[in-house]
């Protein structure tokens, strides 16, 4: 009988201990039981069990204020057919109502291709004509809202040349329309399973010891209860505000105002004020003496699109941002063109392109074909061309328009022979990307858009 307990209990102890590191517990083989398991003990080992020393706790990285842009914050991506430019997160605010809000701003130029863009992966399941109905809205309100199948609110508007957020745009003339281009808002309610992280979103851009200043006239500790984070791309500027509740925030205006050197103003009823802590970061302070509260937005400049993102390497895009191209003009054209598949297939089917113009007078273009993970590769030089298709574990096949002239030209253009030119282009265009990106091929085809 004890045998028998004795095995079922070793099995609950591995259960339990399995379940709470979370990890998988492999029996190679049954428990060994002592010989003396099943007879009385007679004898007790009385020494001090040994307790095991723990484990250091992992220290989480924080949060970097790229991130509110990155799939854990942002539920609608950054591949979008218009410009990202701003992101923000709003919490505990009384005019929402309760509600914690996310939001994408973005712009656009060719306005029908926006909203029926929005439309479509907002699941509202139009055809043309309805697609049109909503240009129709926009066209006489110069205002557009709707609401998506996932309860993403779309808003859309005239871009204003005074709304320094984002670079004006233009419309691009389609539809009739001219003027204003248009900026698009999404807004995603944030549940409250998911609040913790956005509050530590905050938390960890927000220096309460900035604050030390004025530290002696106001309890700078804080809860998060009401807080916000705005990043924009277009500005290279991010802020943190975080709202404070304080019974005396007169006597704390008049105590800051007397021993912390700082130009004060009024707006809009409230007074406020700015430490700077350097030319790149410092904080502004906003006294609502009405409602007993100070707001501190601590703003940051020189924000910027991560480094390794195609726009931040030169790439331009199309206005349907389906298509991303590098171009090189001196001392002679090269080009890079990048269309991925889940922006929209190419009608000739390839996903990159390069061109270098002059390569020992000769023209050569490649066209990489993703799903086959082929090249196929043209030289031309005084209305002649010559073409063969490039496998990087291959060898010479497909030529046109026969091998002869295709070993002639490329020989020519490389300076070398036989079939030794085989794998030349492609080379051209790792050295290319190398030294012009800092990476390889297929990182740069994988880059995001911003």
């Amino acid at each position: 009988m004890k045998r028998i307990v004795s095995v079922i209990l070793a099995t609950l102890l591995i259960s339990i201990f399995s379940a709470c590191s979370g990890q998988a517990v492999e029996l190679t083989e049954q428990p060994a039981l002592s010989p003396t398991a099943t007879e009385s003990t007679s004898t007790q080992d009385n020494s001090m069990p040994t307790e095991p020393t723990p484990k250091p706790a992992l220290e989480r990285e924080s949060y970097s204020l790229m991130d509110i842009f990155g799939e854990e914050f942002n539920p609608f991506g950054m591949e979008w057919p218009c410009t990202v430019v701003a992101a923000s997160f709003d919490k505990g605010a009384a005019k929402l109502d309760g509600r914690n809000l996310y939001r994408l701003l973005m712009t656009g130029s060719g306005i029908y291709a926006c909203i029926a863009y929005h439309a479509d992966v907002a699941g509202l399941g139009l055809d043309e004509a309805g697609k049109l109905e909503l240009l129709e809205e926009y066209r006489t309100n110069g205002y557009l809202e709707f609401t998506g199948a996932d309860g993403r609110i779309v808003t859309v508007r005239q871009a204003n040349p005074d709304d320094d957020r984002y670079e004006y745009v233009e419309a691009d003339g389609n539809q009739g329309f001219t003027g204003a281009g248009c900026v698009i808002e999404l807004t995603y309610f944030v549940p409250d399973s998911d609040l913790g992280k956005y509050t530590q979103l905050v938390r960890d851009n927000y220096s309460v010891e900035g604050l030390a200043v004025i530290s002696d006239y106001l309890n700078v500790e804080t809860d998060f209860a009401e807080c916000s984070i705005n990043a924009n791309l277009h500005k290279g500027s991010a802020d943190v505000s975080v709202v404070y509740s304080v019974p005396n925030i007169d006597t704390v205006r008049e105590n800051i105002a007397a021993n912390v050197k700082s130009d004060w103003w009024e707006w809009n009823g409230n007074m406020e004020t700015e430490i700077g802590n350097s030319d790149a970061a410092g904080y502004k302070l906003t006294f609502d003496s009405n409602s007993g509260v100070i707001t501190v937005s601590q703003w940051t400049k020189g924000f910027n699109a991560p480094e390794g993102s195609l726009t931040a390497l030169g790439f331009d895009f199309d206005e349907a941002g389906v298509c991303g191209v590098y171009e090189q003009r001196e001392p002679h054209y090269i080009s890079i063109a990048i269309r991925r598949p889940e922006w929209s297939e190419h009608p000739d089917g390839w996903n990159i392109e390069f061109m270098d113009s002059d390569v020992n007078g000769y023209s050569v273009i490649m066209w990489y074909y993703a799903d086959e993970d082929r090249y196929d590769i043209q030289i031309d030089r005084d209305n002649v061309s010559a073409k063969y298709t490039y496998f990087t574990k291959g060898e010479l096949d497909f030529c046109y328009p026969d091998t002869d002239t295709v070993r002639q030209m490329f020989n020519a253009a490389f300076g070398t022979e036989g079939d030794s030119f085989y794998h030349m282009p492609f080379e051209l265009f790792m050295q290319y990307v190398k030294e012009n990106y800092g990476m390889s091929v297929d990182e740069l085809y994988a880059a995001p858009k911003q």
